[in-house]
């Protein structure tokens, strides 16, 4: 092989790889956007605890933003560990992706890239093969590399961003204090359901808001595909009762909003508990939220798997 066709090949090797690290980083950052559903989908899928679901989860994050790294600086350490560590991560990815799509079908999201894109196991077993490809081409491609100080510093390198995750995401269990809206006198502040024991999906909507008649439509259509889902509505109150019916009325004629059982909250309470921002949706289990996540993220498969999940 001549000099020319080696530089044109030590070249090709070292964009391939560049690409696929700054793809593995990527994939990384999708996973904290937030955190809590990259949690979830360990939780979910493959039935850890909440504390193993929070410790793999910021794990993983690490390695692969850690493998990534190194990828795109072509470090691949003595014996090409970093590129081998990688296949074999994506190999292990792709075997539960395929476990995944036998039992829930492709209508899922596989939480591959976060909530923020939307992957179902087909596509992303897809995405695997050719990352699988391109890292075999870079395992072939790549010179053998003895240097100590190389795997030394890969090694350093990989362990330091594995822990970054664990001190940027320290683990802690967050609270829905949904105690606060049983205690109020009027009785239409008050909801027709116990919130504060079992599973529940409760939903904070103002009836002025565009985006939560998207969301209050969205979810009376799965209401009423899923009769037993147990979903429950929090309005934001206002304090004169002809206003309050007038703007609800609107509400339900604009967002189709039928089926779902409801009540109003004080303001104060609800701009607290809903986080200042709406529609603000929750999965909580006696209090405590196990997920937040947006309109576009409604799944009724997802919502049973969590439901019929036994603790």
């Amino acid at each position: 092989m001549s000099t020319t066709t080696q530089k044109k090949d030590s070249v090709l090797n070292f964009i391939i790889s560049a690409l696929v690290g700054s793809f593995f980083i990527f994939s990384a950052i999708t996973k904290i956007l937030p955190i809590e559903s990259f949690e979830f989908t360990l939780k979910s899928q493959l039935g850890f605890s909440d504390f193993a679901s929070a410790y793999w989860a910021r794990f993983f994050v690490g390695l692969e933003a850690g493998l990534g790294l190194l990828l795109l600086a072509n470090i691949f350490g003595k014996g090409k560990w970093v590129i081998k560590m990688a296949f074999a991560m994506t190999v292990a990815f792709t075997v539960h992706l395929a476990i995944l799509y036998a039992r829930m079908g492709n209508d899922v999201n596989c939480g591959c890239m976060g909530d923020r894109f939307y992957m179902p196991p087909l596509q992303s077993i897809l995405k695997n093969l050719v990352l699988l490809v391109l890292l075999g081409i870079i395992w072939k491609g790549a010179r053998r590399n003895n240097s100590n100080t190389q795997h030394w510093v890969a090694t350093l390198l990989l362990a330091a961003l594995v822990s970054v995750p664990f001190i940027m995401f320290p683990y802690q269990t967050k609270v829905l204090k949904i105690e606060k809206v049983y205690q109020a006198t009027e009785a239409h502040r008050i909801p027709k359901e116990d919130l504060r024991k079992g599973k529940h999906f409760v939903a904070f909507l103002s009836l002025t808001c565009s985006h939560c008649m998207v969301a209050g439509e969205e979810l009376s259509k799965l209401k009423k595909e899923n009769p037993d889902m147990p979903i429950y509505v929090l309005f934001g109150d206002v304090q004169r009762d002809s206003l309050r019916t007038e703007m609800l009325d609107n509400f339900i004629k604009e967002s189709n909003f039928e089926g779902l059982p409801y009540s109003f909250i004080d303001n104060k309470d609800f701009i607290e508990l809903s986080g200042g921002s709406v529609p603000a949706l929750y999965w909580i289990e006696d209090g405590k939220i196990i997920r937040k996540p947006g309109v576009s993220e409604l799944n009724a498969k997802e919502i049973e798997l969590w439901l019929n999940r036994k603790n």
